[in-house]
């Protein structure tokens, strides 16, 4: 058993589930499925392994429908390859990876045309093609974000700086004090309206900083099918 006040790591097995253990000084105990479809526990430094394991078989059911649907959206991830299809506002634009001095990308009608230095280098190509998605970003949010704010002028809301960012962990935010709005560049890879949705958000956020009741109630106002528009998210792993 670990002492108090380190963090150290181990594992936890209950049948076939296996977990990377995680003791620290945390009071509660806790399970996630990562992307890469391990385990990892985080538990209290002096929590019992008989309780641990049994709270990892406890949880086996959410365990395996979560591996299912973290198997299920890396599946449908691009494979950026020549070829392969890439998501792009509700549709799907056709890449064509070809060899070339320096990695770049640009758009044309359906296609996305790649020149990297070595075709078979998909974090190359993928590098391009995120950097296409920046640039088509900060063209077509800022329209996004009037036609938005149009949408919702009964409410009075000031126009925020829009900023946008590759972002690796978060959709959008927004910075209420300073009025800026920021918006990630891969929402591109959603249809129009699940990018409202995230505008709507963060422009509710000018008027409530939290996630309180009053919060939602105005975002159910503003976009009244946010929770069905938000599952796309929840379906695509950022990296």
């Amino acid at each position: 058993m670990a002492k108090k006040g380190r963090t150290t790591t181990g594992k936890i097995e209950s049948g076939n589930l296996r977990a990377l253990l995680v003791r620290s000084p945390r009071r509660t105990v806790s399970l996630q499925v990562n992307p890469d479809l391990s385990l990892v526990m985080k538990a209290p430094s002096d929590t019992p392994e008989p309780f641990l394991r049994d709270f990892l078989e406890r949880r086996r059911l959410w365990v395996e429908r979560n591996l299912e649907r973290m198997a299920r959206i890396r599946a449908a991830a691009p494979e950026w390859k020549d070829g392969s299809s890439l998501p792009f506002l509700g549709g799907e634009l056709v890449l064509r990876v070809e060899k070339g001095v320096r990695a770049r990308a640009r758009l044309q009608g359906g296609t996305v045309f790649a020149t990297v230095k070595d075709p078979d280098d998909t974090t190359e190509a993928r590098a391009a093609v995120e950097r296409l998605y920046a640039r088509e970003a900060a063209v077509r949010f800022p329209v996004m974000l009037d036609a938005c704010l149009k949408r919702v002028a009964d409410w009075h809301f000031s126009k925020p700086e829009l900023r946008v960012r590759t972002m690796r962990s978060r959709w959008g935010s927004c910075d209420s004090r300073a009025c800026v709005v920021t918006l990630n560049s891969r929402l591109l890879r959603f249809s129009p309206e699940v990018v409202e949705s995230v505008i709507l958000h963060e422009l509710a956020h000018l008027k409530y900083r939290h996630h309180g009741p009053r919060f939602y109630g105005l975002l159910a106002e503003l976009c009244p099918d946010y929770e069905t528009l938000q599952k796309e998210l929840a379906e695509v792993y950022l990296e």
